[in-house]
């Protein structure tokens, strides 16, 4: 590690916790991790390759970033005389401008706030964050960094919805998709691990979830469009639904359109059809015989199959399949069940692999083959991707 590089700290907040990282030299120095325990908060400090369950001085979610600066100089991640120079904070909007990184300005943070409605659950979240941390690091940059740019390299008929090409390009209405950082840290690690693939589909399996091709380490296509919405079913969000159906729902539950938006994005998905939005306990009670949670897994899976497929079409084959995201890296259930109707593509799951997924870039798939390909479980790590181009937008800056 280059103790001379400057400190970066990135920042991933999300609705239900907040995740940093403390980065120097591209070595992350530590992580924290701070969330609800039903309705306790608690804060996972990582350093050292040790866990510290750490006490927090803070009530509230939104009150994370004044717990940072006190904490890593607690467990001494941070020296008295140490400041952070440049933060990076994850940004999740669906516009053309952001599909490229941005050293923050107020400008920028209006730009920003223009496109709140557009994904509620994101900039919302984003902004107060920036707001938080600019107020605990006044002397540091900051920089929005795109969750999007990563698909920056999609043809150009993989951008467009069947609209009028005028309104689309006038009102800046495209297909930008998400998990871009997920995706690109999974490529990234692959490549270092010379197991990068010409055609890879990645499935990033989260609370948020999407299906991306992956052709030479570039996005090809992906399942989000316009906004992370769209796509495979989520915890909450109800995935890609028929405008005519949205509409029907509307009018029949007497809802506003910022109401359907947060029934959308909030209350539908595995919430909506199973009642929790945690597929841990779904598989519990699918196991157990119930009916609703196992439909609730069906058409989950079914939502990720029909994509899997689109994108396999979209590279005329494919060479590798690629988990990542929360269940994807830590369900071994759902990987089988997954994997279990891709047998036509030559893809099966090795059960005794996918039950021991320990190591990096772990091979799940059994012996490989001609008639056997790759199937990785890869744990993402958009933490460093944020770092690292942060650090390069920073760096560029001062050239």
């Amino acid at each position: 590690m280059d103790m001379a590089s400057p400190l970066i700290l990135v920042a991933n907040p999300g609705s239900a916790s907040r995740k940093y990282g403390i980065f120097q030299g591209g070595s992350e120095k530590a992580s924290l991790h701070i969330e609800y325990a039903d309705t306790t908060l608690q804060a996972h400090l990582r350093v050292g390759g040790v866990t510290h369950d750490c006490n927090l001085h803070i009530d509230k979610l939104e009150d994370s970033a004044s717990e940072i600066a006190r904490l890593f100089h607690e467990y001494n991640v941070l020296s008295g005389n140490e400041t952070i120079s440049a933060v990076g904070l994850r940004v999740v909007a669906p516009s053309s401008f952001f599909l490229k990184d941005h050293i923050v300005t107020d400008e920028i943070v209006q730009t920003l706030s223009d496109l709140g409605h557009t994904a509620p659950l994101h900039i919302g979240a984003t902004l107060a964050e920036y707001d938080s941390l600019s107020a605990e690091f006044p002397s540091a940059r900051f920089v929005f960094v795109s969750d999007s740019a990563f698909h920056a390299t999609k043809p150009d008929y993989a951008w467009n919805y069947g609209i009028q090409l005028s309104d689309s390009d006038k009102y800046d209405i495209k297909r930008f998709g998400y998990h871009g950082l997920s995706v690109e840290s999974v490529v990234s690690q692959l490549r270092q691990a010379g197991k990068l693939a010409s055609r890879m589909i990645v499935c990033h399996l989260g609370s948020g979830a999407s299906v991306t091709a992956v052709y030479n380490g570039k996005s090809i296509d992906t399942s989000m469009g316009y906004s992370p919405l769209e796509g495979v079913i989520m915890s909450t969000r109800s995935g890609s639904i028929d405008y005519e159906a949205a509409i029907a729902l509307k009018k029949h539950a007497e809802l506003t359109d910022g109401e359907l938006e947060t029934y959308l994005y909030k209350h539908s998905g595995l919430l909506g059809l199973g009642g929790t939005a945690d597929i841990r306990e779904l598989l519990r009670r699918h196991e157990g015989g119930d009916h609703q949670a196992t439909l609730a897994l069906n058409t989950f899976l079914h939502s990720v199959h029909k994509q899997i497929g689109a994108m396999t079409t979209t590279m005329n084959g494919v060479d590798v399949l690629v988990f990542t995201g929360t269940a994807g890296e830590r369900s071994a259930i759902i990987r089988k069940k997954i994997a279990a109707h891709l047998q036509h593509l030559d893809i099966h799951l090795d059960d005794e692999k996918n039950n021991m997924n320990e190591q990096p870039e772990s091979l799940i798939s059994i012996a490989q083959t001609a008639r056997s390909k790759p199937i990785f479980v890869v744990t993402t790590n958009e933490a460093r991707q944020i770092a690292n181009r942060t650090a390069t937008v920073v760096q560029h800056i001062k050239n």
